[in-house]
């Protein structure tokens, strides 16, 4: 008897967690970010998804300051014009400009910085590595080192529906 009244608290247990909404919102639990520092994708076709899942960001987040690291190469079909744009100028996957833009951004105290690339890209850890009260990023094999909270889309493997977490995060 006191085993299957064990048993019925367990099950009871795991049906009330496996039901429960695991979705966390940084604006929810009463953090406005002010300051917004987005890694946009260094790779062509998640540059073009991301651009897209954020058409409307800044309007949506019209409280925040936003700050965009954009690869130049990419900054004709880059279509958010509120915030500033910051160019990283590449030269064989080598950021030609980034102690510059560095420079400039240390001086600015971020709430939230948002790293964008899906695969882990060597030559941007200096950029997560700003001060910033929250990083988020997608789970890869540096990112337990690199950000507060990790996305991981393995299992689905669409861009998309990450971005779109990101989005709901802040």
């Amino acid at each position: 008897m006191a085993i299957n009244s064990i048993k019925n608290l367990f099950d009871d247990f795991f049906k009330k967690n496996k039901n429960q909404n695991n979705s966390v919102s940084i604006s929810n639990k009463g953090i406005a970010p002010k300051k917004v520092l987005m890694i946009f994708p260094f790779e062509k076709d998640f540059f073009r998804v991301a651009s897209y899942a954020y058409r409307n960001l800044p309007h949506d987040k019209n409280k925040s300051s936003f700050y965009y690291l954009v690869n130049e190469s990419y900054i004709d079909s880059f279509s958010l014009r509120k915030g500033e744009i910051i160019n990283l100028n590449f030269d064989n996957n080598n950021i030609t400009n980034q102690k510059d833009v560095i420079s400039k951004l240390e001086l600015i105290k971020f709430d939230v910085l948002v790293d964008l690339n899906i695969n882990f890209q060597q030559n941007i850890e200096k950029f997560i590595n700003l001060d910033a009260d929250i990083k988020i990023g997608f789970k890869h094999k540096k990112s337990d080192l690199l950000y507060n909270i990790q996305l991981d889309i393995s299992k689905s493997e669409i861009a998309e529906k990450g971005y779109q977490q990101i989005i709901n995060l802040i």
